[in-house]
């Protein structure tokens, strides 16, 4: 009884250490900064497709206000326009309007240079 109570307890003890755990190396990699964007450019545009002002206005919103080049981007849901301060240096209107049918996959949103 004795010898079983000890391989037991030696068996528990062996069991419990456990071997140093795998360290992993991830790679760095460089990040470029992104090109500071300055507002020297705002443009008017009529946005088509917007449903409803938290979901589709808000999306749109956030998706483009942290796209590259755009200062500021923000849109009155009553008339379905928005306003988009942006730099002319980094971005063009012409982009600025397939980012915006980029939010929806292409299908759901359009906007026009008013």
């Amino acid at each position: 009884m004795k010898y079983t109570v000890l391989l037991a307890a030696t068996l528990v003890l062996a069991s419990c250490s456990s071997p140093e755990p795998e360290s992993l190396t991830i790679p760095a990699t460089a990040i470029e900064p992104m090109a500071e964007a300055t507002a020297n450019a705002e443009a008017s545009l009529f946005i088509s497709g917007m449903t409803c002002e938290m979901g589709c206005k808000g999306i749109i919103e956030s998706k483009l206000g942290k796209s590259a080049g755009i200062v500021n981007f923000e849109i009155t849901f009553a008339d379905s326009t928005a306003i988009v301060s942006y730099d002319s240096t980094l971005v063009s209107p012409s982009e600025i309007t397939a980012r915006v049918a980029a939010v929806g996959g292409g299908d759901l949103y359009s906007a026009t240079l008013k």
